[in-house]
């Protein structure tokens, strides 16, 4: 998956610079990250699905450099980002 140029504004509004988005796309890849919902995994495209673009695109960008983030649905469940093979 590639960031979009919508993606990328809103990654500069929250002091995200242009050399970062190399790190954030390299995280985006299957290989790289897995996501968790209630001790299951699922997919990119169901963390999208109930985490909307804007909290994703948030937990990705931490997860791209701090191995891992959660972030929580509108209903209170919490997706969890593991980025530690971007890592290895």
């Amino acid at each position: 998956m590639r960031l979009s140029k919508e993606d990328k504004e809103l990654l500069h509004s929250w002091g995200f610079k242009d050399q970062d988005f190399g790190q954030i796309e390299e995280a985006l890849r299957a290989d790289k990250t897995s996501y968790e919902l209630e001790n299951c995994r699922i997919s990119r495209k169901q963390a999208i699905e109930v985490l909307g673009m804007r909290k994703f695109l948030s937990g990705i960008a931490r997860s791209a450099f701090h191995w891992s983030a959660a972030r929580e649905t509108s209903d209170g469940k919490v997706v969890y980002f593991d980025s530690r093979k971007l890592f290895k």
